[in-house]
């Protein structure tokens, strides 16, 4: 009798302190400052502290016995691991919650899995907190960078170049002053006047766009002042010219370089007097346009060789703006190609393949003669073979530019012999290297070595960087 006494006394003992265990943990978990959720093996929820009914809406008995996926805001998300793997592992991850009221919002979600003695899975211990402050932060964050893009037209990098450009309009865009936009095909000229009309006074008027290169000589004169019906053969009605239709906005010629010798005058009387006539009529019409123009060419040498006015330029270029090439804001590279592969995957309905470090590597490798229209094109070919897998790049081992630096004194090459790209390298280095020589290594200035290889002096540092030349490892003269 007294054995029996003792045992049930002691399973009383057993019994209370696991009472008071349990409510030891009970009290510990409610005074967390995250929600906290315990989940079964089966993924449901068995306890639920009072800071998750708060954050949920759900009192902890509504909760009891349901899936996490109850709050949800996308009911297609699991909100359980679907694999042993992926069971036995710690997770962290964000997921918008939708609430028992209906109000959805960003949460944070720690789940850790927990064992029992033989250190079997048997459930997770989920911990909650809120981030709407956090993605709200993010979400203005990147409306700003939004609102930063449509202002300067999509122009996209943070390499100390671009922000000179971008300086440079943010402070000529709201004067009336013209605007001469230089640099290599593909650079974005297109894109810096359009920022300049968007940040103008002008922006609620039409900014007009005309291609010169694209203009049959024989119709300059109509396509830029217009015509009367008759005017010449084809003439059947009446054309507003393209001056007339930016009066009071802004007309962006591009390719200024192609503009005929003779019609030339008739475009300075515009920019002076304001003043035109169309093609077969007598009428003298008066605008008010903004001209921003652009080219590839040097248009001063072009004007000192008798092929562009000299008082036409002087017109043009109050405020030149140089737009750097690829090459030369190589820092831009990786947020330019997100943008493009972004862009690219979006637009061709194809899930958005992952580009990675070494994707940078390989673009900045390349010299991009074609600047960033070729990257957003590669990009794109990139995107349609990848069909949501992995990213390639079909790229040429080396670019050929435009203008070649001159080759270096010594036996001229038969057009039937054939240099190797990596023979071609060798032979840049040493041109490159003997310029360097020639000019004391100096870099800048009209005798340096930029001015006798005929190269811009970043583009000599750029190329010096990559053929990876040290003054004390040259060879000697």
């Amino acid at each position: 009798m007294l054995l029996e006494n003792d045992t049930q006394a002691r399973r009383l003992t057993s019994i209370e302190e696991l009472s008071a265990r349990e409510d030891f943990y009970r009290t510990a978990l409610e005074s967390l400052s995250e929600g906290v959720m315990i989940l079964d093996g089966d993924c449901r929820i068995i306890y639920a502290n009072q800071l998750v009914s708060e954050i949920t809406g759900y009192s902890a008995e509504e909760l009891l016995g349901q899936s996490p996926q109850l709050l949800r805001a996308n009911p297609t998300d699991d909100g359980c691991p679907k694999s042993k793997e992926a069971g036995d592992e710690p997770r962290c991850f964000e997921f918008e919650m939708k609430r028992k009221d209906g109000r959805v919002q960003w949460m944070n979600i720690k789940s850790t899995p927990y064992r029992d003695g033989a250190g079997k899975v048997v459930g997770r211990v989920v911990a909650v907190s809120s981030i709407a402050k956090q993605k709200s932060l993010e979400l203005e964050n990147e409306f700003l960078q939004d609102d930063l893009r449509a202002n300067f037209g999509n122009i996209i990098g943070q390499s100390g170049a671009l922000q000179k450009v971008l300086a440079q309009i943010s402070t000529v865009a709201p004067t009336e002053a013209n605007v001469l936009i230089l640099g290599e095909s593909g650079t974005g000229k297109e894109l810096v006047a359009r920022a300049i009309h968007d940040l103008s006074s002008r922006r609620g008027r039409p900014l007009v766009r005309v291609n010169c290169a694209s203009i049959p000589k024989e119709l300059f004169e109509s396509e830029f002042f217009g015509h009367v019906r008759g005017a010449f053969t084809g003439a059947v009605k009446d054309r507003t010219g393209r001056f007339e239709l930016a009066d009071g906005g802004t007309l962006f010629l591009d390719e200024i370089g192609e503009i005929p010798l003779d019609l030339q005058s008739k475009l300075l009387r515009v920019l002076q007097e304001g003043q035109f006539e169309r093609v077969g009529d007598e009428r003298t019409r008066t605008v008010k346009v903004r001209l921003i123009t652009a080219t590839n060419r040097d248009l001063l040498a072009e004007a000192k060789n008798g092929r562009f006015r000299l008082d036409l330029y002087y017109r043009l270029s109050v405020f030149p703006i140089e737009v750097p090439p690829l090459r030369e804001r190589l820092e831009d590279m990786g947020e330019l190609a997100e943008y493009f592969v972004k862009q690219s995957a979006r637009r061709l309905g194809v899930p958005r393949p992952r580009l990675t470090r070494l994707h940078v590597q390989e673009l900045q490798a390349y010299d991009w003669p074609g600047n960033v229209r070729e990257l957003q094109n590669v990009v794109e070919r990139a995107v349609i073979l990848a069909r949501g897998g992995k990213l390639a790049f079909d790229l040429p081992r080396r670019s050929v530019r435009e203008n070649p630096m001159p080759p270096p004194p010594g036996p001229v090459l038969e057009s039937s012999e054939a240099l190797s790209f990596d023979e071609l390298i060798v032979r840049e280095r040493e041109i490159v290297v003997r310029a360097l020589q020639r000019t004391g290594w100096k870099i800048y200035g009209e005798d340096g070595a930029a001015a006798l290889l005929k190269v811009k002096p970043t583009t000599l540092v750029s190329k010096i960087k990559r053929l990876n030349i040290r003054k004390e490892s040259a060879p000697a003269k």
